[in-house]
């Protein structure tokens, strides 16, 4: 196909399955496999009211066929972002839905969060936010993404989507606290059977979160001097241009050399935001990612412990049932249950035939509810398993695009540098043998 290609996405030359395109992407990318997004241009809405805002300009090129369009432009806001995020992670609860940036940022409390340092910083992290949803072959084929991508009408898509994706509210707020519950008792609670799969990954996810928790105070470090050397430059720079207005001599070439100065305080400037607002950023997106992924195992562990619940009532009930049967004796309780319908005048074998029936319902009842637990807890396992291997893929072209960012950063700082000095070292001469020729006519 050409690559001026118009948007016909209905023309049978745009194939399905792509030599890129995921294994487990059944849509597939296509052969040109493009879902491109770039979060940009933060911009401050709603100036001197109390309702001011950020907004973000996000740009979307693709070849999907589920867009209208291969170039959409639109502009988003850090609670649209919010929105989409948690519509994801209740229609998708089986992935490790990539997280947002923190909304309780220290800039709220300090008032700044409207400055420039704040907003690309936040930019950087939203637009990684995106990348590992485009990356993900099942987010990226989530509708609501591609609303959120390319519809202009965004606030009528959320205004009606919760009455869609929430029905019953009643139950829906019933529904976690019964997973507060679950969680809370659960967490005092270990399965009896554990799967080294997951063992492993979670071993693997805690050193990575320590390790790049190390990184990131070394690079924090790293950006805290490349600012101190801007500011060092930046002085030195101002000393010189007072030093020129004192030596009418040689005010020519200081002035030219506090420029250079200048220019390299700008390129450390540079770098320094580099470093901080991007790879630092990255850095801490990642050990956010890396929580997804580990809530995710817990979610699992939960399931697994239900499902172990189940197995035990079922055992408990069968065993009841098998000594009822047996006109054997079930304990204090059963004892006392003698006793009390001795008392009553109940008869005992008619009540032990009762006792018999409601036990064999029950066991009818947890038999099913453990079948569907079991397929439910080794489907879920499936699905781990799957979203642990698109979390490595996404974790590794991310490390690479963020490594090669913060080493280009780096060539073109030094490139920039050897520059303003050649240039420096180049006039110097020129003015030298300027002066040497004068003096020479003279």
């Amino acid at each position: 196909m050409e690559a001026d290609s118009s948007n016909d996405y209905d023309d049978p030359n745009w194939e399905q399955a792509g030599a890129h395109a995921d294994p487990q992407d059944l849509a597939g990318p296509g052969a040109h496999g493009r879902l491109e997004c770039h979060v940009s241009k933060p911009q401050k809405e709603g100036e001197g009211t109390q309702n001011a805002y950020v907004s973000y300009v996000v740009i979307t090129d693709t070849d999907f066929k589920s867009f209208q369009s291969s170039h959409s432009e639109v502009r988003r806001r850090f609670t649209d972002f919010v929105f989409l995020y948690k519509t994801l992670a209740r229609e998708y609860p089986q992935c490790a839905v990539p997280p947002l940036p923190d909304k309780h940022n220290m800039a709220y409390v300090r008032g700044d969060r409207f400055g420039p340092d704040f907003t690309n910083r936040r930019a950087f992290s939203l637009q990684r936010f995106l990348e590992r949803l485009t990356l993900h072959p099942v987010l990226r084929r989530a509708t609501i993404l591609t609303l959120f991508l390319e519809s202009s009408d965004w606030n009528a898509i959320m205004k009606s989507r919760p009455t869609r994706g929430m029905s019953g509210s009643d139950s829906g707020s019933n529904s976690v606290l019964e997973s507060w519950t679950d969680g809370f008792l659960n967490a005092f609670t270990k399965p009896h059977r554990t799967d080294k799969r997951f063992q492993d990954v979670n071993d693997r996810a805690k050193k990575l979160d320590d390790d790049l928790g190390t990184v990131s105070k070394t690079v924090a470090r790293v950006a805290k001097r490349e600012g101190d050397l801007e500011g060092d430059y930046a002085d030195l720079a101002t000393q010189y241009q007072k030093l020129a207005a004192l030596e009418p001599g040689v005010q020519d070439e200081l002035t030219k050399f506090a420029t250079s100065v200048q220019s390299t305080s700008e390129g450390w400037k540079e770098l320094k935001d580099h470093t901080d607002q991007d790879y630092l950023g990255s850095l801490k997106d990642m050990e956010s990612y890396i929580g997804s992924v580990r809530s995710l195992l817990k979610t699992r562990e939960q399931k697994q412990l239900d499902f172990e619940g189940l197995t035990d009532y079922l055992n408990k009930a069968a065993q009841e049932r098998d000594t009822v049967a047996s006109h054997g004796s079930v304990g204090a309780s059963g004892f006392l249950r003698q006793k009390i319908e001795d008392v009553r005048g109940v008869d005992h074998e008619q009540s032990r035939r009762e006792r018999q029936r409601k036990l064999g319902v029950q066991i009818s009842r947890l038999t099913t509810e453990v079948e569907t637990a079991k397929k439910t807890t080794e489907a879920f396992d499936e699905e781990v398993m799957k979203e642990v291997g698109d979390f490595e893929r996404i974790k590794a072209v991310e490390f690479r695009s963020t490594l090669g960012g913060l080493a280009d950063a780096n060539i073109a700082f030094f490139q920039n540098n050897i520059g303003i000095w050649e240039r420096f070292v180049q006039d110097l001469e020129k003015q030298q043998a300027q002066s040497g020729t004068q003096q020479v006519e003279q």
